[in-house]
Protein backbone atom coordinates (compact mmCIF):
# COMPACT_ATOMS: atom_id res chain seq x y z
CA UNK A 1 0.00 0.00 0.00
CA UNK A 2 1.37 3.42 -0.89
CA UNK A 3 0.30 6.70 0.63
CA UNK A 4 0.98 9.94 -1.20
CA UNK A 5 0.57 13.45 0.08
CA UNK A 6 2.25 16.82 0.26
CA UNK A 7 3.98 15.62 3.39
CA UNK A 8 5.69 12.90 1.44
CA UNK A 9 5.19 9.51 -0.09
CA UNK A 10 5.83 6.32 1.81
CA UNK A 11 5.22 2.70 1.03
CA UNK A 12 3.83 1.33 4.25
CA UNK A 13 2.52 -2.15 4.97
CA UNK A 14 -0.77 -2.60 6.76
CA UNK A 15 -1.25 -4.86 9.72
CA UNK A 16 -2.56 -8.31 8.90
CA UNK A 17 -4.81 -10.59 10.90
CA UNK A 18 -1.69 -12.46 11.92
CA UNK A 19 -0.22 -9.28 13.40
CA UNK A 20 -3.36 -8.63 15.41
CA UNK A 21 -3.40 -12.22 16.68
CA UNK A 22 0.26 -11.97 17.67
CA UNK A 23 -0.38 -8.86 19.76
CA UNK A 24 -3.55 -10.30 21.31
CA UNK A 25 -1.74 -13.53 22.13
CA UNK A 26 1.20 -11.76 23.73
CA UNK A 27 -1.14 -9.54 25.74
CA UNK A 28 -3.22 -12.49 26.95
CA UNK A 29 -0.12 -14.51 27.84
CA UNK A 30 1.38 -11.66 29.85
CA UNK A 31 -1.84 -11.08 31.76
CA UNK A 32 -2.10 -14.77 32.53
CA UNK A 33 1.45 -14.78 33.92
CA UNK A 34 0.72 -11.83 36.18
CA UNK A 35 -2.62 -13.28 37.27
CA UNK A 36 -0.83 -16.47 38.34
CA UNK A 37 1.65 -14.32 40.27
CA UNK A 38 -1.31 -12.78 42.12
CA UNK A 39 -1.55 -9.30 40.60
CA UNK A 40 -5.06 -7.80 40.73
CA UNK A 41 -6.74 -4.59 39.66
CA UNK A 42 -6.32 -2.02 42.44
CA UNK A 43 -9.09 0.52 43.11
CA UNK A 44 -7.91 1.35 46.63
CA UNK A 45 -7.07 4.82 45.28
CA UNK A 46 -10.77 5.63 45.02
CA UNK A 47 -12.17 7.66 46.68
CA UNK A 48 -9.49 8.37 49.28
CA UNK A 49 -6.77 9.83 47.06
CA UNK A 50 -6.69 13.60 46.80
CA UNK A 51 -7.29 13.44 43.03
CA UNK A 52 -10.85 12.17 43.43
CA UNK A 53 -14.12 13.97 44.09
CA UNK A 54 -16.42 12.54 46.77
CA UNK A 55 -18.32 9.55 45.25
CA UNK A 56 -21.61 10.91 46.55
CA UNK A 57 -21.06 14.12 44.60
CA UNK A 58 -20.08 12.15 41.51
CA UNK A 59 -23.26 10.13 41.82
CA UNK A 60 -25.66 12.99 42.59
CA UNK A 61 -24.03 16.25 41.45
CA UNK A 62 -21.67 15.11 38.70
CA UNK A 63 -21.84 17.99 36.23
CA UNK A 64 -21.77 20.69 38.90
CA UNK A 65 -18.84 19.06 40.67
CA UNK A 66 -16.85 18.69 37.45
CA UNK A 67 -17.52 22.30 36.41
CA UNK A 68 -16.22 23.65 39.71
CA UNK A 69 -13.38 21.18 39.97
CA UNK A 70 -10.12 23.14 39.90
CA UNK A 71 -7.69 20.71 41.53
CA UNK A 72 -7.00 18.61 38.43
CA UNK A 73 -8.26 18.10 34.88
CA UNK A 74 -11.81 16.71 34.86
CA UNK A 75 -11.73 13.51 32.80
CA UNK A 76 -10.58 11.05 35.48
CA UNK A 77 -13.43 12.08 37.74
CA UNK A 78 -15.83 12.14 34.79
CA UNK A 79 -14.86 8.53 34.10
CA UNK A 80 -15.29 7.64 37.77
CA UNK A 81 -18.68 9.35 37.87
CA UNK A 82 -19.89 7.51 34.77
CA UNK A 83 -18.83 4.21 36.35
CA UNK A 84 -20.71 4.98 39.56
CA UNK A 85 -23.84 6.14 37.75
CA UNK A 86 -23.99 3.21 35.34
CA UNK A 87 -22.78 0.35 37.49
CA UNK A 88 -23.06 1.47 41.13
CA UNK A 89 -21.53 -1.35 43.18
CA UNK A 90 -20.07 -2.95 40.06
CA UNK A 91 -18.07 0.13 39.08
CA UNK A 92 -14.80 -1.61 39.98
CA UNK A 93 -15.40 -4.18 37.24
CA UNK A 94 -16.12 -1.37 34.79
CA UNK A 95 -12.91 0.44 35.73
CA UNK A 96 -10.82 -2.73 35.43
CA UNK A 97 -12.34 -3.69 32.07
CA UNK A 98 -11.78 -0.20 30.63
CA UNK A 99 -8.14 -0.12 31.75
CA UNK A 100 -7.45 -3.59 30.32
CA UNK A 101 -8.99 -2.58 26.99
CA UNK A 102 -6.73 0.49 27.01
CA UNK A 103 -3.79 -1.81 27.70
CA UNK A 104 -4.56 -4.00 24.70
CA UNK A 105 -5.00 -0.94 22.46
CA UNK A 106 -1.67 0.51 23.62
CA UNK A 107 0.00 -2.81 22.81
CA UNK A 108 -1.53 -2.73 19.32
CA UNK A 109 -0.37 0.86 18.84
CA UNK A 110 3.19 0.10 19.96
CA UNK A 111 3.30 -2.84 17.55
CA UNK A 112 1.90 -0.72 14.71
CA UNK A 113 4.20 2.24 15.36
CA UNK A 114 7.31 0.08 15.56
CA UNK A 115 6.29 -1.89 12.48
CA UNK A 116 5.62 1.19 10.35
CA UNK A 117 8.64 3.16 11.57
CA UNK A 118 11.12 0.29 11.31
CA UNK A 119 9.55 -1.83 8.52
CA UNK A 120 10.44 -4.86 10.62
CA UNK A 121 7.99 -7.30 12.14
CA UNK A 122 10.71 -8.72 14.36
CA UNK A 123 11.31 -5.29 15.90
CA UNK A 124 7.56 -4.80 16.40
CA UNK A 125 7.24 -8.15 18.14
CA UNK A 126 10.21 -7.48 20.43
CA UNK A 127 8.88 -4.03 21.33
CA UNK A 128 5.46 -5.50 22.13
CA UNK A 129 6.95 -8.25 24.29
CA UNK A 130 8.95 -5.72 26.28
CA UNK A 131 5.86 -3.57 26.73
CA UNK A 132 3.21 -6.11 27.72
CA UNK A 133 5.46 -8.15 30.00
CA UNK A 134 7.16 -5.18 31.67
CA UNK A 135 6.13 -4.89 35.34
CA UNK A 136 5.59 -1.14 35.14
CA UNK A 137 3.11 -1.39 32.27
CA UNK A 138 1.07 -4.06 34.04
CA UNK A 139 1.18 -2.31 37.41
CA UNK A 140 -0.07 0.99 36.02
CA UNK A 141 -2.71 -0.77 33.95
CA UNK A 142 -4.00 -2.26 37.20
CA UNK A 143 -3.93 0.98 39.19
CA UNK A 144 -6.96 3.26 39.10
CA UNK A 145 -5.37 6.64 38.49
CA UNK A 146 -4.89 9.03 35.57
CA UNK A 147 -1.36 7.82 34.77
CA UNK A 148 -2.27 4.88 32.54
CA UNK A 149 -5.05 6.63 30.56
CA UNK A 150 -2.68 9.55 29.96
CA UNK A 151 0.04 7.24 28.62
CA UNK A 152 -2.56 5.55 26.43
CA UNK A 153 -3.82 8.84 24.98
CA UNK A 154 -0.28 9.95 24.18
CA UNK A 155 0.37 6.66 22.38
CA UNK A 156 -2.91 6.88 20.43
CA UNK A 157 -2.03 10.43 19.40
CA UNK A 158 1.31 9.22 18.00
CA UNK A 159 -0.51 6.71 15.80
CA UNK A 160 -2.89 9.39 14.52
CA UNK A 161 0.09 11.65 13.73
CA UNK A 162 1.81 8.84 11.82
CA UNK A 163 -1.31 8.26 9.73
CA UNK A 164 -1.55 11.97 9.00
CA UNK A 165 2.13 12.13 8.06
CA UNK A 166 1.60 9.19 5.72
CA UNK A 167 -1.51 10.34 3.85
CA UNK A 168 -2.09 14.01 4.70
CA UNK A 169 -5.80 13.54 5.40
CA UNK A 170 -7.45 16.15 7.61
CA UNK A 171 -9.36 13.63 9.70
CA UNK A 172 -6.16 12.10 11.03
CA UNK A 173 -4.73 15.52 11.86
CA UNK A 174 -7.96 16.46 13.67
CA UNK A 175 -7.89 13.12 15.50
CA UNK A 176 -4.31 13.80 16.58
CA UNK A 177 -5.15 17.16 18.13
CA UNK A 178 -8.41 15.86 19.63
CA UNK A 179 -6.45 13.15 21.43
CA UNK A 180 -3.99 15.77 22.66
CA UNK A 181 -6.91 17.79 24.01
CA UNK A 182 -8.22 14.73 25.87
CA UNK A 183 -4.72 14.20 27.22
CA UNK A 184 -4.56 17.75 28.57
CA UNK A 185 -7.96 17.31 30.18
CA UNK A 186 -6.75 14.10 31.83
CA UNK A 187 -3.24 14.98 33.06
CA UNK A 188 -2.20 18.48 34.11
CA UNK A 189 1.47 17.68 33.44
CA UNK A 190 0.67 18.33 29.77
CA UNK A 191 0.01 22.05 29.44
CA UNK A 192 -1.73 24.06 26.76
CA UNK A 193 1.61 25.70 25.92
CA UNK A 194 3.01 22.29 24.91
CA UNK A 195 -0.01 21.58 22.72
CA UNK A 196 0.30 24.95 20.98
CA UNK A 197 4.03 24.34 20.46
CA UNK A 198 3.29 20.97 18.84
CA UNK A 199 0.67 22.57 16.58
CA UNK A 200 3.03 25.38 15.59
CA UNK A 201 5.91 23.02 14.79
CA UNK A 202 3.68 20.70 12.77
CA UNK A 203 2.27 23.66 10.83
CA UNK A 204 5.78 24.87 10.01
CA UNK A 205 7.17 21.52 8.84
CA UNK A 206 4.03 20.42 6.94
CA UNK A 207 4.96 22.14 3.73
CA UNK A 208 1.96 23.61 2.00
CA UNK A 209 -0.40 22.28 4.68
CA UNK A 210 -0.03 24.95 7.34
CA UNK A 211 -3.66 26.04 7.02
CA UNK A 212 -4.89 22.44 7.23
CA UNK A 213 -2.94 21.86 10.45
CA UNK A 214 -4.15 25.09 12.04
CA UNK A 215 -7.76 24.31 11.12
CA UNK A 216 -7.46 20.80 12.57
CA UNK A 217 -5.91 22.12 15.77
CA UNK A 218 -8.24 25.07 16.25
CA UNK A 219 -11.23 23.38 17.90
CA UNK A 220 -9.22 21.10 20.25
CA UNK A 221 -7.01 24.03 21.31
CA UNK A 222 -10.11 26.17 21.82
CA UNK A 223 -11.72 23.47 23.97
CA UNK A 224 -8.72 23.29 26.29
CA UNK A 225 -8.40 27.09 26.32
CA UNK A 226 -12.02 27.43 27.38
CA UNK A 227 -11.43 25.04 30.28
CA UNK A 228 -8.35 26.99 31.30
CA UNK A 229 -10.30 30.21 30.92
CA UNK A 230 -13.09 28.85 33.12
CA UNK A 231 -10.53 28.10 35.84
CA UNK A 232 -9.04 31.55 35.46
CA UNK A 233 -12.47 33.20 35.73
CA UNK A 234 -13.49 31.31 38.87
CA UNK A 235 -10.16 30.60 40.56
CA UNK A 236 -7.53 32.91 39.06
CA UNK A 237 -5.39 30.12 37.59
CA UNK A 238 -4.98 29.71 33.82
CA UNK A 239 -4.34 25.97 33.87
CA UNK A 240 -6.13 22.70 34.46
CA UNK A 241 -4.83 22.31 38.02
CA UNK A 242 -4.51 24.51 41.11
CA UNK A 243 -1.83 22.33 42.71
CA UNK A 244 1.38 23.47 41.03
CA UNK A 245 2.54 25.27 44.18
CA UNK A 246 2.07 22.15 46.30
CA UNK A 247 4.39 20.20 44.02
CA UNK A 248 6.89 23.00 43.53
CA UNK A 249 7.34 23.34 47.29
CA UNK A 250 8.65 19.75 47.41
CA UNK A 251 11.71 20.62 45.33
CA UNK A 252 12.31 24.08 46.78
CA UNK A 253 10.88 25.01 50.18
CA UNK A 254 11.09 21.55 51.74
CA UNK A 255 14.76 21.22 50.80
CA UNK A 256 15.60 24.12 53.13
CA UNK A 257 15.60 23.81 56.92
CA UNK A 258 13.08 25.66 59.07
CA UNK A 259 15.92 27.52 60.77
CA UNK A 260 16.81 29.09 57.42
CA UNK A 261 13.20 29.79 56.46
CA UNK A 262 12.02 31.37 59.72
CA UNK A 263 13.91 34.70 59.29
CA UNK A 264 12.42 35.14 55.82
CA UNK A 265 8.93 34.48 57.16
CA UNK A 266 9.53 37.00 59.96
CA UNK A 267 10.66 39.59 57.40
CA UNK A 268 7.54 39.00 55.29
CA UNK A 269 9.52 37.63 52.36
CA UNK A 270 7.76 34.30 52.73
CA UNK A 271 4.23 33.52 53.87
CA UNK A 272 3.51 31.52 56.98
CA UNK A 273 2.77 28.52 54.74
CA UNK A 274 6.49 28.22 54.09
CA UNK A 275 6.71 26.66 57.57
CA UNK A 276 3.61 24.48 57.24
CA UNK A 277 4.02 20.92 55.99
CA UNK A 278 1.12 19.75 53.87
CA UNK A 279 2.10 16.21 54.83
CA UNK A 280 2.15 16.58 58.61
CA UNK A 281 -0.05 19.65 59.10
CA UNK A 282 -2.85 19.09 56.63
CA UNK A 283 -5.38 20.46 59.12
CA UNK A 284 -3.65 23.85 58.98
CA UNK A 285 -4.25 24.13 55.24
CA UNK A 286 -7.99 23.84 55.66
CA UNK A 287 -8.17 26.02 58.77
CA UNK A 288 -6.25 28.81 57.09
CA UNK A 289 -9.21 30.85 55.95
CA UNK A 290 -12.81 31.47 56.89
CA UNK A 291 -14.44 31.85 53.52
CA UNK A 292 -18.17 32.30 53.00
CA UNK A 293 -20.00 29.23 51.78
CA UNK A 294 -20.50 29.03 48.03
CA UNK A 295 -23.35 26.50 48.29
CA UNK A 296 -21.39 24.37 45.83
CA UNK A 297 -20.57 21.17 47.66
CA UNK A 298 -17.33 20.35 45.86
CA UNK A 299 -15.95 23.76 46.92
CA UNK A 300 -17.40 23.95 50.45
CA UNK A 301 -16.75 20.37 51.55
CA UNK A 302 -13.75 20.13 53.89
CA UNK A 303 -13.73 16.35 54.15
CA UNK A 304 -15.18 13.77 51.81
CA UNK A 305 -17.72 11.30 53.14
CA UNK A 306 -14.89 8.75 53.21
CA UNK A 307 -13.07 10.91 55.79
CA UNK A 308 -10.21 12.23 53.66
CA UNK A 309 -9.70 15.93 53.03
CA UNK A 310 -11.24 17.46 49.92
CA UNK A 311 -8.32 19.09 48.10
CA UNK A 312 -10.78 20.87 45.82
CA UNK A 313 -12.01 22.99 48.72
CA UNK A 314 -12.09 26.68 47.78
CA UNK A 315 -9.46 27.57 50.38
CA UNK A 316 -6.82 25.51 48.55
CA UNK A 317 -6.69 28.03 45.71
CA UNK A 318 -5.14 30.72 47.90
CA UNK A 319 -3.04 28.16 49.79
CA UNK A 320 -1.56 26.87 46.55
CA UNK A 321 -0.85 30.43 45.41
CA UNK A 322 1.08 31.06 48.64
CA UNK A 323 3.01 27.80 48.25
CA UNK A 324 3.93 28.72 44.66
CA UNK A 325 5.11 32.23 45.58
CA UNK A 326 7.12 30.86 48.50
CA UNK A 327 8.68 28.19 46.30
CA UNK A 328 9.90 30.73 43.76
CA UNK A 329 11.27 32.99 46.49
CA UNK A 330 13.04 30.08 48.20
CA UNK A 331 14.64 28.99 44.91
CA UNK A 332 16.00 32.53 44.49
CA UNK A 333 17.32 32.76 48.05
CA UNK A 334 18.73 29.22 48.17
CA UNK A 335 19.71 28.23 44.61
CA UNK A 336 22.08 25.54 45.88
CA UNK A 337 19.19 23.83 47.68
CA UNK A 338 17.16 23.86 44.48
CA UNK A 339 20.08 22.24 42.66
CA UNK A 340 20.12 19.51 45.32
CA UNK A 341 16.41 19.01 44.71
CA UNK A 342 17.05 18.78 40.97
CA UNK A 343 19.71 16.12 41.50
CA UNK A 344 17.29 14.01 43.54
CA UNK A 345 14.43 14.47 41.07
CA UNK A 346 16.71 13.40 38.22
CA UNK A 347 17.79 10.32 40.14
CA UNK A 348 14.14 9.41 40.58
CA UNK A 349 13.18 10.24 37.00
CA UNK A 350 15.71 7.75 35.67
CA UNK A 351 14.72 4.98 38.08
CA UNK A 352 12.42 2.08 37.08
CA UNK A 353 8.84 3.29 36.71
CA UNK A 354 7.54 0.26 38.63
CA UNK A 355 8.85 1.68 41.94
CA UNK A 356 5.65 3.59 42.70
CA UNK A 357 5.17 3.46 46.48
CA UNK A 358 1.43 3.93 46.01
CA UNK A 359 0.96 0.57 44.34
CA UNK A 360 -0.57 -1.98 46.71
CA UNK A 361 1.89 -4.17 48.61
CA UNK A 362 0.20 -7.22 47.08
CA UNK A 363 0.74 -6.04 43.51
CA UNK A 364 4.33 -4.99 44.11
CA UNK A 365 5.09 -8.40 45.58
CA UNK A 366 3.39 -10.10 42.65
CA UNK A 367 5.42 -8.08 40.13
CA UNK A 368 8.77 -8.62 41.88
CA UNK A 369 9.71 -11.88 40.07
CA UNK A 370 9.19 -10.14 36.73
CA UNK A 371 11.15 -7.09 37.92
CA UNK A 372 14.11 -9.38 38.51
CA UNK A 373 13.99 -10.20 34.80
CA UNK A 374 12.93 -6.90 33.25
CA UNK A 375 14.72 -4.31 35.37
CA UNK A 376 18.18 -5.50 34.24
CA UNK A 377 16.89 -5.95 30.69
CA UNK A 378 15.12 -2.59 30.29
CA UNK A 379 16.99 -0.34 32.71
CA UNK A 380 20.28 -2.04 33.49
CA UNK A 381 19.62 -2.14 37.24
CA UNK A 382 18.64 -4.81 39.75
CA UNK A 383 15.11 -5.23 41.05
CA UNK A 384 16.04 -4.27 44.60
CA UNK A 385 16.00 -0.47 44.98
CA UNK A 386 17.99 1.68 47.34
CA UNK A 387 16.75 4.69 49.25
CA UNK A 388 17.29 8.42 49.22
CA UNK A 389 16.17 10.78 51.94
CA UNK A 390 13.18 12.87 50.96
CA UNK A 391 13.67 16.47 51.99
CA UNK A 392 11.21 17.72 54.58
CA UNK A 393 12.46 21.08 55.82
CA UNK A 394 15.96 19.88 55.19
CA UNK A 395 17.19 16.36 55.64
CA UNK A 396 16.04 15.24 59.06
CA UNK A 397 15.70 11.54 58.29
CA UNK A 398 11.93 11.40 58.63
CA UNK A 399 11.09 10.43 55.04
CA UNK A 400 12.66 8.09 52.50
CA UNK A 401 12.09 7.51 48.81
CA UNK A 402 12.99 4.44 46.81
CA UNK A 403 15.61 5.15 44.17
CA UNK A 404 17.41 2.98 41.64
CA UNK A 405 19.04 5.41 39.24
CA UNK A 406 20.02 3.81 35.94
CA UNK A 407 22.98 5.45 34.28
CA UNK A 408 22.48 3.05 31.38
CA UNK A 409 18.98 4.49 30.95
CA UNK A 410 20.35 8.05 31.03
CA UNK A 411 22.84 7.14 28.30
CA UNK A 412 20.09 5.42 26.29
CA UNK A 413 17.88 8.50 26.51
CA UNK A 414 20.71 10.71 25.25
CA UNK A 415 21.53 8.34 22.39
CA UNK A 416 17.96 7.59 21.31
CA UNK A 417 16.76 11.20 21.52
CA UNK A 418 19.91 12.36 19.77
CA UNK A 419 19.27 9.87 17.00
CA UNK A 420 15.62 10.91 16.83
CA UNK A 421 16.57 14.58 16.57
CA UNK A 422 19.00 13.78 13.76
CA UNK A 423 16.33 11.82 11.89
CA UNK A 424 13.75 14.57 12.34
CA UNK A 425 16.15 17.32 11.30
CA UNK A 426 17.36 15.38 8.28
CA UNK A 427 13.81 14.81 7.08
CA UNK A 428 12.65 18.37 7.67
CA UNK A 429 15.74 20.02 6.17
CA UNK A 430 15.68 17.91 2.99
CA UNK A 431 14.16 20.72 0.90
CA UNK A 432 14.57 18.93 -2.42
CA UNK A 433 12.46 15.97 -1.35
CA UNK A 434 9.09 15.48 0.38
CA UNK A 435 9.29 15.14 4.15
CA UNK A 436 9.66 11.57 5.33
CA UNK A 437 6.68 10.77 7.61
CA UNK A 438 9.14 9.18 10.02
CA UNK A 439 10.80 12.57 10.50
CA UNK A 440 7.54 14.14 11.67
CA UNK A 441 6.81 11.33 14.12
CA UNK A 442 10.38 11.32 15.42
CA UNK A 443 10.13 15.07 15.95
CA UNK A 444 6.98 14.64 18.02
CA UNK A 445 8.65 11.92 20.09
CA UNK A 446 11.70 14.07 20.81
CA UNK A 447 9.79 17.27 21.62
CA UNK A 448 7.46 15.38 23.97
CA UNK A 449 10.25 13.47 25.72
CA UNK A 450 12.27 16.64 26.33
CA UNK A 451 9.16 18.44 27.57
CA UNK A 452 8.29 15.63 29.98
CA UNK A 453 11.84 15.48 31.26
CA UNK A 454 12.02 19.24 31.85
CA UNK A 455 8.64 19.53 33.55
CA UNK A 456 8.94 16.19 35.34
CA UNK A 457 12.22 17.06 37.05
CA UNK A 458 12.18 20.84 37.51
CA UNK A 459 8.78 21.31 39.16
CA UNK A 460 8.35 18.35 41.54
CA UNK A 461 10.26 15.94 43.72
CA UNK A 462 8.78 12.64 44.85
CA UNK A 463 7.21 10.64 42.04
CA UNK A 464 9.35 11.66 39.09
CA UNK A 465 9.60 8.10 37.76
CA UNK A 466 5.81 8.14 37.36
CA UNK A 467 6.10 11.11 35.00
CA UNK A 468 8.56 9.20 32.81
CA UNK A 469 6.10 6.32 32.50
CA UNK A 470 3.86 8.52 30.37
CA UNK A 471 6.27 8.24 27.45
CA UNK A 472 7.67 4.79 28.20
CA UNK A 473 5.54 2.99 25.57
CA UNK A 474 6.73 5.48 22.94
CA UNK A 475 10.31 5.26 24.17
CA UNK A 476 10.19 1.51 23.56
CA UNK A 477 9.09 2.28 19.99
CA UNK A 478 11.92 4.80 19.61
CA UNK A 479 14.55 2.41 20.94
CA UNK A 480 13.39 -0.56 18.86
CA UNK A 481 13.31 1.57 15.70
CA UNK A 482 16.73 3.12 16.33
CA UNK A 483 18.32 -0.26 17.05
CA UNK A 484 16.77 -1.75 13.92
CA UNK A 485 18.19 1.09 11.84
CA UNK A 486 21.58 0.58 13.48
CA UNK A 487 21.60 -3.16 12.77
CA UNK A 488 20.68 -2.55 9.14
CA UNK A 489 23.42 0.03 8.76
CA UNK A 490 25.96 -2.28 10.38
CA UNK A 491 24.99 -5.07 8.01
CA UNK A 492 24.91 -2.75 5.05
CA UNK A 493 21.31 -3.62 4.30
CA UNK A 494 18.50 -1.49 3.01
CA UNK A 495 15.20 -1.89 4.85
CA UNK A 496 12.80 -4.24 3.17
CA UNK A 497 9.07 -3.89 3.30
CA UNK A 498 8.49 -6.60 5.89
CA UNK A 499 12.06 -7.49 6.88
CA UNK A 500 10.99 -10.89 8.15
Amino acid sequence: MEYSAGLGSVRSPGLTTRDLLVVAGLFAASRLVYAVLGLQYDTSTFPGYMQFIDPELLANRLLESLWYYHANPPLLNFFAGVGIKLFAGGADVFFATAFHVLGLLVALCVYALTFHLSNARAAAIVATVLLVFSPAFVLYENWFMYTFPAAALLTFAAVALLRYAQNGRTRYCATFFSLLALLLLTRSLFHLAWMILVAALLAVVSRGRCRQVLYAAALPVLLVSLWYGKNYYYFGTFSSSSWMGLGLSNITTLVVSKAELEPLVAQGKLSRFALISRYRQTDALFAAQELPATRIAVLDQVKKTSGQYNFNNQCLVAVNRAYAADAVAVARHFPASYVIGLIISNRLFFSPTSMNLYFSARNRAAALPMERIFNPLMYGVAAQPGYVEQPHFGFSGGYRLEVNTSFALIALWILVLGYGYAQARKGVMAIAAPIDPRAIVWGFFVVTAIYLYAVGTALELGENYRYRFLIEPLFIVMTATALTDLVRKFRGRRPGLYDN
